[in-house]
């Protein structure tokens, strides 16, 4: 009989020169309960007159994929680097900042010219009594939100991604993969910046305005069906990058700003500074994610709380030819490598 109590969910980096071929998993992913394990192929009955009273004789499967989603509700540093080696860009060697001390510095800012030798990966999942494995996993759709509490609750950072996967194939769990060690994200700790200009980036932080930010990017990520002798997908390709950003601002001046320069459409680059504890004796943790864009709507007194009125602002993201960026992501924690 199958136990929650061990169920799991593990991952492994594929080989870059060989996507598909399954590997080992030395990372154990915490994403709270586990999810149903979402069915990779669809079963076509086909209907036959064939003297009896019955619809169907025969069946047929043809092709395999996996279309299935994650959610990490309490989200944690160590896990960036994976995320965004499977979304935005792969291939990255970290630089230590503070000599000895593991403070690792990930670049993920995707190229929007060139490829971003984006990194798949096999996940693992499962239970004591039976295990599945999933090849050529890579991420589509990349949610990160965080909602700050109004009392004494947590205010986690959640992320929610969604994936394809070759098939899914009956396997056993890799042995030996230890629970991870993790820095939580925490939205309290996220400040917010907005400037006019990518030269600019970082430089205004806007105090006292954020209550909520969702930050949803479709990758662009796609799987590839050819003829061939396999029936699940060849190859992947790498599509055009859309980022919109949702927020929930408290109603002063800096929101009506943000009204105003959605009448203007003024060129807005914002960014999301999140900050943990300290890595050793070096850097602390910290996520950096930049967007550039035009606010699309603003809806002043969208909502309430308390007595005070909130502005809904959901801008998209929006290549600058000045600045030559849209998007970038950035992360340092103790992770030397992936």
């Amino acid at each position: 009989m199958g136990e929650r109590a061990f169920s799991k969910i593990q991952w492994g980096k594929e080989n870059p020169a060989a996507r598909g071929t399954a590997v080992a998993a030395d990372t154990m992913f915490l994403a709270g309960a586990h999810p149903p394990i979402a069915p990779d192929r669809t079963v076509e009955f086909i209907e036959d007159d064939i003297g009896v009273r019955v619809k169907s004789a025969r069946a047929r499967v043809d092709q395999y994929l996996v279309k299935d989603s994650l959610s990490f509700a309490h989200a944690y540093y160590q896990l960036l680097p994976i995320l965004y080696s499977m979304s935005l860009k792969g291939n990255v060697t970290p630089a230590e900042q503070t000599s000895g001390e593991n403070d690792q510095l990930w670049d993920h800012s995707p190229s929007l010219t060139a490829t971003n030798s984006i990194d798949s990966g096999t996940l693992e999942l499962g239970d004591d009594t039976e295990q599945y494995e999933r090849e050529y996993m890579m991420i589509e759709r990349l949610r990160i939100a965080g909602i700050i509490a109004q009392g004494a609750e947590s205010s986690p950072q959640s992320i929610d991604v969604d994936y394809f996967a070759r098939q899914t194939s009956i396997s056993a769990f890799t042995t030996g993969v230890s629970v991870p060690t993790t820095e939580e994200i925490n939205a309290k700790l996220t400040r917010f910046y907005l400037d006019t200009t990518w030269a600019g980036v970082g430089g205004t932080e806007k105090t006292g305005l954020v209550r909520s930010y969702d930050i949803e990017i479709m990758t662009g990520l796609h799987h590839k069906f050819m003829g061939g002798v396999n029936k699940f997908f060849d190859v992947h390709g790498e599509g055009k990058i859309e980022v919109l950003v949702t927020l929930i601002l408290e109603g002063n001046t800096d929101a009506d700003a943000i009204y105003d320069a959605y009448l203007a459409k003024t060129l807005q680059v914002l960014e999301f500074n999140t900050s943990g504890g300290s890595i050793g004796g070096g850097d602390n943790h910290q996520q950096i994610i930049q967007v550039g864009g035009f606010w699309e709507r603003v809806v002043p007194l969208a909502e309430d709380s308390e007595g005070n009125n909130l502005h809904e602002a959901l801008l998209r993201g929006i290549y600058d030819i000045t600045g030559a960026d849209m998007l970038n992501a950035t992360v340092k924690t103790d992770v030397a490598s992936i």
